[in-house]
């Protein structure tokens, strides 16, 4: 059974990833929940904006595409507000042989709740990395 492509072979959300001198990549601490935690007499009853740093990584091999293929990442929200995060494209030369994205962003999240990083080729979703983000409020209380 041949395979359409291009194949999706990572895609991950990360805290760091190495890239060694042969190309091979470490992917350190995978990330798909951030807890923001507030607390004493003036922490907010809704989750501030916060800023995050984040690092996707997402390996595709040729499988039977041939030529350019077009690759996006879009970020959904909570709320469902849509919006692409990343654009690029790869060559697809053979089954095997493929790239590595490594994409480092600055986000900021407004929402608790699940978002979603959508991965598409062309105009094809190939997959959807989860992403939740709690927020823990904690009053000061006494100790006795």
């Amino acid at each position: 059974m041949a395979l359409k492509g291009p194949l999706l072979q990572t895609a991950v959300l990360c805290e760091t990833v190495l890239e060694g001198k042969d190309g091979v990549l470490s992917i350190i601490r995978i990330i798909d929940r951030i807890i923001v935690e507030a607390s004493g007499p003036d922490a907010p009853k809704d989750m501030p904006p916060i800023p995050q740093r984040l690092t996707v990584v997402l390996t595709l091999k040729g499988g039977s595409a041939k030529g350019r293929q077009d690759i996006r990442l879009e970020i959904e929200k909570p709320n469902a507000e849509r919006r692409d995060l990343w654009t690029g494209s790869m060559l697809a030369e053979a089954p095997d042989q493929g790239q590595n994205f490594i994409l480092r962003f600055q986000e900021t999240f407004d929402l608790e709740g699940l978002n979603w990083l959508h991965v598409y080729a062309d105009d094809d979703l190939m997959t959807s990395i989860p992403l939740r983000l709690q927020y823990v409020r904690q009053s000061a209380g006494t100790r006795s």
